[in-house]
């Protein structure tokens, strides 16, 4: 099976050849592993070890699940804080001279611990007070941005996707951050979260073309009808006034 051979020497996994998820197990946090398809490992050597960095802003642990001739299926995880980490499956070389040798890898992804994984954006839970929410915009990738809320409150994701008046308030001013971001790239992606929200803006703003290197006016009047059309299409403004009682 042929392989892509990344600049730095070392091979492209497919992600889909593995699983990876979080579960609590007597107060611990544990990671659980699995290798649903084995020959993405062939060719690889036997004593080589598996492990998994996992990356949430600050927070960086590695864990690892034994070597691809003996793998194990779970391994604690010290850092409890995370919530939505980027993992990265690799295989490292411990063997002679050559100990310590990255020999392959995935592209990073989003572990959506009880995310929403069917969006473009997550919403987790956790600690970012005296702040009651705070987003996430990772640099590129498969990533998805994150929008973390207040832990403290109940079902705190859940709230955040549901309350008309956050989403009203917060909701339009994460769009514009994010396309920002977007938009300061020289041109349209072709893949990662980039990709996802300009194809989720173009279902918004269909034949509108994104002013990817244009004037600084172009981008903010992009993005300002961009987060009217998203108004209008979640009725924002009207679902508050309708909690309210309306208005005369």
């Amino acid at each position: 099976m042929r392989r892509n051979i990344r600049l730095t020497g070392r091979k492209q996994l497919a992600k889909s050849a593995f699983g990876l998820s979080l579960s609590e197990n007597d107060g611990k946090l544990v990671g659980l592993f699995s290798i649903i398809v084995p020959n993405e490992l062939d060719g690889f050597p036997s004593e080589s070890e598996i492990r998994v960095k996992l990356v949430e802003n600050k927070l960086v642990e590695v864990l690892r699940f034994g070597t691809v001739a003996s793998p194990i299926s779970s391994a604690e995880i010290k850092e409890k804080s995370f919530r939505a980490p980027s993992c990265e499956v690799r295989l490292v070389c411990r063997d002679g001279a050559a100990s310590g040798k990255l020999l392959g890898s995935t592209n990073a992804w989003t572990l959506r611990n009880g995310g929403d994984s069917d969006g473009i954006l997550l919403f987790q839970p956790s600690n970012t007070a005296p702040r009651l929410w705070k987003l996430d915009i990772p640099d590129s990738g498969d990533v998805q941005p994150i929008l973390y809320v207040d832990e403290r409150i109940p079902d705190a994701a859940l709230w955040a996707k549901s309350d008309p008046l956050f989403a009203a308030c917060v909701l339009p001013h994460v769009v514009g951050e994010i396309m920002r971001k977007v938009l300061s790239l020289p041109g349209s992606p072709e893949d990662g979260w980039e990709f996802d929200w300009i194809t989720w803006a173009y279902t918004l703003m269909p034949g509108k073309k994104p002013p990817f290197g244009g004037l600084d006016e172009e981008k903010v009047r992009w993005i300002d009808d961009l987060i009217s059309s998203f108004a209008n299409r979640h009725n924002l403004a009207d679902r508050v006034l309708a909690t309210m009682g309306g208005v005369r």
